[in-house]
């Protein structure tokens, strides 16, 4: 069980059942177990799902990598490799002890100096890259602030407009968007550093829709946007003037890059819905639908989950914003059940979790809300409206038994959600 403070959580059958369910979804992202189902080395021919590449026609092996995943597929690639890899660099919110490939640990959401520096060093290795090299590079969620090589800007900078757009509930592709044209790695700029090397670039996506181009700011993948698009996102947020770039449009940058979708939600969630099934719920997925501000979709989701009836179980995925008033402490996935605790009847659940382990705030990974918590609520008299007014949405679960902690789980498909009739 990836969920740490289970036997504290699983006080009713229907809470057991649905912790079931949710760790399910966790167990079927692992980096090493989808790694080693999708790539595979016979000889000197390199598998990638249908893909394949002739190790033997390059003359070094290089591996890079960005995001929440990236430490443990690197950890993956150096069991199926071996000794075929020259050299190698990683930056992730975790680091560890590797055999070919340099770990780094980086910060998130927002950047640092030690995310600089980790990236200085994998753009070291993509300049090395020749005519007949192979890069291959680990791309997963989380990637667009731990790969950090700013234009004209220092990374404080770069972290307080993070921040801004964070609070003012910019969604993902506005701010990548606006990451991309303040980047010399993003956008596309990591294929042209490695140019003209092959490159096979792993996405582990945590975007809904699962557009490559947005995962980790496309550092491997063409950019469609340009410095216009960009301009339209500070405008509506308020932004001061940021010094912009225009991300490559040569396609020769791209002529020898490979991307490859390794993972996504509709993993996570198929695997929700199998157990589901077999715990004899009616259940139905839907891979975007946690879309727009958190509070609305947790009410949205509660009445959804009242016209499906008894015995029904909603699974969805996708990544809420919140529009931060108060300085309060809480994530979007708290948001969320916070917002559905009112429209929930008795017999009726919600859980809303982050993949990566971590709600904004390391200390929860999610949230659950059933007749339980509910009580609980009005026991002390707390009201959800008032703590969502106020963005103290980790404090009410905290001091009602609500919080889900799984710790880092190495993985990111964005959010998960469960609503559960019994």
């Amino acid at each position: 069980m990836t969920i740490k403070n289970h036997s504290e959580l699983a006080v009713s059958p229907l809470r057991e059942k649905a912790l079931q369910i949710i760790d399910a979804g966790i167990g079927a992202i692992d980096p090493e177990k989808v790694l080693t189902e999708k790539v595979s080395i016979k000889g000197d021919i390199l598998s990638v799902g249908k893909k394949k590449f002739d190790l033997g026609s390059f003359r070094n092996i290089f591996v890079v990598g960005t995001g929440k995943a990236s430490f443990r597929a690197a950890a993956t690639l150096e069991k199926i490799m071996g000794n075929k890899i020259t050299d190698g660099a990683v930056i992730d919110v975790s680091a560890g002890k590797l055999k070919r490939i340099r770990s780094y640990e980086g910060t998130h959401p927002f950047p640092s100096e030690a995310n600089v520096k980790a990236t200085e060093e994998i753009i070291k290795i993509l300049q090395r890259a020749k005519k007949n090299d192979l890069v291959i590079a680990i791309i997963s969620g989380g990637g667009s602030s731990l790969l950090c090589q700013p234009n004209k800007m220092t990374c404080i900078s770069l972290g307080q407009i993070t921040e801004t757009l964070f609070r003012k509930g910019a969604d993902i592709k506005e701010m990548n968007i606006l990451r991309k044209h303040m980047s010399k790695i993003h956008g596309g700029n990591l294929a042209r550093l490695a140019y003209p090397a092959t490159v096979v670039s792993l996405i582990f996506s945590d975007i809904p829709f699962s557009d490559l181009s947005m995962v980790a700011s496309g550092p491997t993948y063409p950019d469609k946007t340009t410095k216009k698009d960009a301009e339209k996102v500070m405008a509506k947020y308020g932004l001061p003037k940021i010094p912009l770039i225009e991300t490559p449009k040569a396609l020769k940058y791209f002529d020898k890059v490979s991307n490859i979708l390794i993972l996504n939600n509709k993993i996570a969630l198929k695997a929700m819905k199998k157990k589901a099934d077999e715990l004899g719920f009616r259940s139905r997925v839907c891979a975007t639908c946690l879309r727009g501000e958190a509070k609305a979709v947790g009410r949205e989701m509660a009445e959804l989950l009242n016209k499906e009836g008894k015995g029904s179980a909603l699974i969805a995925g996708g990544e809420t914003t919140v529009i931060v008033k108060k300085k309060g402490k809480g994530g979007r996935n708290l948001e969320v059940v916070l917002g559905a605790l009112n429209h929930i009847k008795e017999g009726q659940l919600i859980i809303s979790i982050s993949s990566d382990g971590k709600d904004h705030i390391k200390e929860a990974a999610g949230a659950i809300g059933d007749a339980i918590l509910k009580k609980r609520m009005v026991e002390v008299g707390y009201d959800p409206d008032f703590f969502l007014e106020e963005n103290r949405s980790y404090a009410f679960f905290r001091d009602l038994h609500g919080i889900i902690v799984t710790g880092k789980t190495g993985s990111n498909v964005s959010d998960l959600l469960l609503a559960l009739w019994e």
